[in-house]
Parts: C-alpha cells; sequence; structure tokens
C-alpha cells in the first residue's frame, strides 16, 4: 500500500535532535494523518508531513503508516493526538451524565458506526465534549502512543479560542473555518459566546456557501458584519475563498500562532495551511 504524502517538511533523521526533548502533534481523520514535530528548548516546529488515506481502508492504511514511518516511530517526550471524526456532542456541565453518553451519540448520528465513545471536558468553557471515534484506530494509536494524550479537534478549537480571548475579548458574530479537502470545520461565536460547531462535507464552492449562509441564516448572522477566520488547506486564490467573499465582507486568512516558531523550510506553504495542528501545542 503506497504511501500519498501530499505535504512535507522534514529533517534528516541523522540531523535531528534527540526526539526525548521533542514533541509530536498529530491530527488524524477518516481520510488523512498529519503530524508535526515541535523542538521544546527553541519552541520550534522542525518537521511535518500530511498523508491522505483511503477512508474506505483508512484503518490499514493508518496502521501501515504507523508502524512503517521512521518519525512515528521514535521516543517523545510528549505526543498529543486530535482526532478529526464528525460525531460530536457538546454537553453544558450542569446537564452532562455520563450514562446517557453513547445513547445520546446516537439518537443524533444513528448506531450504524460501532466506535469507541470518549469524552473531553472543556472546563473553560463548562462544556463536556463526548464523541465517537473508530475503535480500530483508536485502539492502534493507543498501542502505539502508550503515553498518548488524546482529544478532539472541537476540544482544540475551543481551547485556543479562549486563550485568544483572554487578550480581547471580541464583540458581535465571529466564525471559525477549518479547511480540508472536502471537509470543513465551523465553529460560530456572538460576543465570544459558543453558538454552533459542526463538521461539513463538501464538493464545491457553492456547497461551503450554502453550509456557511445556511447557518448564518438559522443563526441571524449578519453577512455584513460576521467575520470569517479562515485557515487550513484552503487557497486564497480558489474558487471557494472567491465564493465567500462574494457574500461576506469580513474574510481573513488566519495565520499560524505568532507564539511558536517555525523552521524556514514551512515559508514553502501559504502561512493558514496548517494553523490547527500549531495551536495543538498552545492548548495543553
Amino acid at each position: 500500500m503506497s504511501v500519498n504524502v501530499a505535504y512535507q517538511i522534514q529533517v534528516p533523521l541523522t540531523e535531528m535532535e534527540d526526539a526525548a526533548q521533542c514533541n509530536l502533534y498529530v491530527e488524524v481523520a477518516a481520510d488523512h494523518l498529519l503530524f508535526g514535530i515541535l523542538n521544546n528548548e527553541r519552541r520550534e516546529f522542525i518537521a511535518l508531513q500530511y498523508v491522505n488515506l483511503d477512508k474506505y481502508n483508512a484503518v490499514n492504511h493508518c496502521k501501515e503508516l504507523v508502524y512503517h514511518n521512521e518519525w512515528l516511530a521514535r521516543s517523545y517526550n510528549r505526543v498529543i493526538v486530535v482526532y478529526y471524526f464528525p460525531e460530536s456532542i457538546l454537553v453544558p456541565e450542569e446537564m452532562y451524565d455520563e450514562s446517557l453518553n453513547k445513547s445520546s451519540l446516537d439518537l443524533i448520528y444513528g448506531d450504524l458506526n460501532k466506535g469507541e465513545v470518549l469524552t473531553d471536558h472543556v472546563a473553560d468553557w463548562n462544556l463536556y465534549n463526548v464523541y465517537r471515534v473508530p475503535a480500530p484506530i483508536h485502539e492502534l494509536l493507543g498501542a502505539h502512543f502508550p503515553k498518548g494524550h488524546f482529544f478532539h479537534a472541537y476540544t482544540v478549537m475551543l481551547k485556543r479560542k479562549r486563550q485568544v480571548q483572554s487578550h480581547k475579548m471580541p464583540e458581535g458574530d465571529e466564525a471559525l473555518l477549518i479547511f480540508f479537502p472536502n471537509k470543513l470545520l465551523f465553529g460560530l461565536f456572538r460576543n465570544g459566546d459558543l453558538q454552533i460547531m459542526q463538521t461539513f462535507e463538501y464538493e464545491t464552492a457553492e456547497d461551503v456557501v450554502y453550509h456557511v449562509l445556511n447557518v448564518c441564516l438559522q443563526f441571524q448572522s449578519n453577512c455584513e458584519q460576521i467575520v470569517l477566520r479562515i485557515s487550513g488547506l484552503m487557497d486564497d486564490h480558489s474558487a471557494v475563498y472567491a465564493a465567500l467573499q462574494k457574500y461576506f465582507l469580513h474574510v481573513e486568512l488566519d495565520p499560524r500562532p505568532a507564539e511558536l516558531n517555525y523552521k524556514e523550510d514551512f515559508n514553502e506553504y501559504p502561512a493558514h495551511f496548517f494553523t490547527s495542528l500549531f495551536n495543538i501545542a498552545l492548548c495543553e
């Protein structure tokens, strides 16, 4: 099974510092695996790789990658794995009941996917993130990274949002959009308060515009006033970006966090491409 590497920034293993002095951050979805390596002493990202997975054979593809990728085989100071699977429910603390986790997911998403039910406590937002991950993938990664820490993408998005808001609380409506090929993570906030967080699949620019406009309509957000902050694998010369600019006056690219350093090779890619991965390092 060939490895389909879409993006890569790496140093020769012989030149890499002791892995025990570095952290490994991994994003996993049905159709991709992205990882980055951070040198803790310099607070600098030194390597990155984005691999496309066959979503119909993701478990075997992921297994081959995990066991045969020389970077993933090393022993790191800390390993953080973030899941990008869409089955998630954000439950207010006062309404949380652990015994209802599985039945709640089944009610909203159906019971065809027999996965591992996990929970993140998002204390800064007084929420619990209840989500489901394919059991074979979680078992694989849990065995390969026995000291790893596992979270959901929404948890990281919320933690990073709270960090940013601690410096300046925004007024009005703001949306965070993280793009992957054919997938969009969307979070809407009003005066800093979460309104909705959801994952949409799309094929065309019109699909993206429909989903964003539909959410804005449901929450009565003004397209001329809401700020869209975009990161991920979406080119600012793409049809998607152009379509959003037709309907929204305030469309901004969300660059990689300035609190960290990056090997010069990272400048080969747009600064907003891997913001979600870099944010993990700031949300531990």
